[in-house]
C-alpha cells in the first residue's frame, strides 16, 4: 500500500479541513491517474489538509477506510466507480460513523453519480465537493449487507459483476451492454413471493427483480427521475414477470426503454422494505458486487443514512 501526502497547506482565513482521499486507480479507463493532481489542487486550495491513499484491491480499500476512522478525518472522499462508493458507504455505516462523504466518479458507467448530477470530469467533481454541502441520502440493507443504490436478482444481474475489467476500461458502458446480450439465451425465471412493509404482496415467476435508490443501475436499466426521490425513506421495487411469448417480450422491452411500465408484466412500487421468499437460493448483485442469496432475503431502506457532498 502506498500512502502519499500532498498539499498540506494553511490558507489565510480558512481553517484546514482534515480530508482523506481514497483512490481506486483501476476504476473505469484509469483516467483518474492523469487527473489526480488537479483533484488534489482543488481540494487543497479550498483549505483542506489532504491525505491521498491509492488502493489496489477492494479488500485493501475496506481496510484503509476502517483505519481512517482512527485518524478522525472531517471528510472522507472516495474516487473510483460506484462499487468504490458502495464499499466506502458500507464501511461507514457498519462502523456507525456519520462523517460527510465526497464522491469523485471515475468508473465505467457511474449510474449513481448520474442520479446525483455529479460531473464525470474529476476536477469538476472535486469543485462540486468544495462548493457544495452534504446532502442526506437514503441507503439500503439486505440481510447483513448494505447497498447504496441497487440490490437485484435475475436477468443481467451477473453482468454487473462478471464484466471483465479490461473490457470495461476499453469499452466503458458498452462493455455492460455486450455482456448483457450474451446473457439473453440463458435468462431464467425465479418463483418469488415479495411482501412489502406496507402490506402488499406480489407473487409470480420473475426474470428480474430489484430494490433501488437511483435513476439508473446495472448500466442498462433507467428510471424516470420524477419517480425517484433519493431522500424519501423509500426504495423502488421492480419485478419483471417471465414473458410467455414473443409479444410479451416486446412489451417488456418497450416498457423498459420508454420508462412507462406495463403493469401487467412489470411491478414498480415505492416501499420502505421487502421480504423476498424464494423457492431456491439465487445470486444477487449489490451495487454491482456478487452476493449469495437464501430462501428468505429481508431488505429495508435506511432513511437519510448517508451524508454526501453533491
Amino acid at each position: 500500500m502506498r500512502v502519499r501526502r500532498y498539499y498540506r497547506v494553511q490558507m489565510i482565513g480558512v481553517a484546514n479541513v482534515k480530508t482523506m482521499l481514497v483512490v481506486n486507480p483501476h476504476a473505469g479507463r484509469q483516467n483518474i491517474l492523469r487527473e489526480l493532481r488537479k483533484v488534489q489542487r482543488v481540494l487543497a486550495e479550498s483549505g483542506r489538509e489532504v491525505t491521498v491513499v491509492r488502493t489496489e484491491t477492494a479488500e485493501q480499500a475496506a481496510r484503509v477506510i476502517r483505519r481512517s476512522f482512527a485518524e478522525q478525518p472531517e471528510t472522507l472522499i472516495c474516487c473510483g466507480g460506484d462499487g468504490t462508493l458502495s464499499r466506502t458507504v458500507s464501511e461507514v455505516l457498519k462502523a456507525g460513523e456519520t462523517l460527510p462523504l465526497g464522491y469523485i466518479p471515475a468508473g465505467s458507467t457511474n449510474d449513481f453519480a448520474s442520479s446525483l448530477g455529479l460531473s464525470r470530469v474529476p476536477e469538476k467533481a472535486a469543485k462540486q465537493i468544495v462548493e457544495g454541502a452534504p446532502r442526506l441520502l437514503d441507503a439500503g440493507r439486505i440481510g447483513r449487507r448494505h447497498f447504496v443504490y441497487v440490490a437485484s436478482f435475475g436477468a443481467f444481474t451477473r453482468t454487473s459483476y462478471c464484466t471483465d475489467q479490461k473490457r470495461k476500461n476499453t469499452l466503458g458502458h458498452w462493455a455492460y451492454v455486450l455482456e448483457g446480450v450474451k446473457e439473453l439465451p440463458e435468462i431464467k425465471s425465479y418463483p418469488v413471493r415479495a411482501e412489502t412493509a406496507e402490506g402488499d404482496i406480489y407473487e409470480g415467476n420473475y426474470i428480474f427483480g430489484s430494490l433501488s435508490n437511483s435513476t439508473s443501475f446495472g448500466g442498462l436499466v433507467r428510471l424516470n427521475p420524477e419517480e425517484v426521490d433519493l431522500s424519501d425513506g423509500k426504495l423502488e421495487l421492480m419485478l419483471v414477470k417471465a414473458p410467455r411469448n414473443p409479444g410479451e417480450w416486446g412489451r417488456i422491452l418497450f416498457s423498459l426503454l420508454n420508462r412507462n411500465f406495463d403493469r401487467e408484466l412489470i411491478t414498480f412500487v415505492h416501499t420502505s422494505g421487502v421480504k423476498f421468499y424464494c423457492q431456491r437460493p439465487m445470486p444477487w448483485s449489490l451495487d454491482g458486487e456478487f452476493a449469495s442469496g437464501s430462501g428468505l432475503m429481508e431488505a429495508e431502506a435506511l432513511p437519510r443514512a448517508i451524508q454526501l457532498y453533491c
